[in-house]
């Protein structure tokens, strides 16, 4: 089984829908990945950018509702969110190497 984070859109403030629906999803797979080794962990940032590039394309309105129309802000939010969602283990080794910056 496949280790991955699950980002949801839905976490940046929008109006409830009159029926619930499940929010966009945003996931990376870091089951096969050693947080350890410094490939990695650039394996890991080529993951972010890949996923949050291809999420933002489809789900720009729901991730930055109030500025329609720039997807860097939608990018940057869920690489963070996806950086806040590692395990505390490998978020602390990703942040003593500097690579967090490689994520914002």
């Amino acid at each position: 089984m496949s280790v991955s984070l699950i980002l949801a859109a839905a976490l940046l403030a929008t109006p409830a829908p009159q029926t619930p629906v499940a929010p966009p999803e945003m996931r990376v797979a870091i089951g096969d990945l050693d947080f350890a080794r410094a490939a990695d962990q650039r394996e890991f940032v080529r993951r972010v950018h890949a996923a949050s590039r291809d999420f933002c394309r489809q789900h720009l309105d729901v991730v930055t509702p109030d500025r329609l129309g720039d997807p860097a802000i939608c990018r940057a939010e869920m690489r963070w969110q996806a950086y806040r969602a590692l395990p505390d283990a490998q978020r602390r080794q990703f942040a003593l190497t500097g690579q967090m910056r490689a994520v914002r």
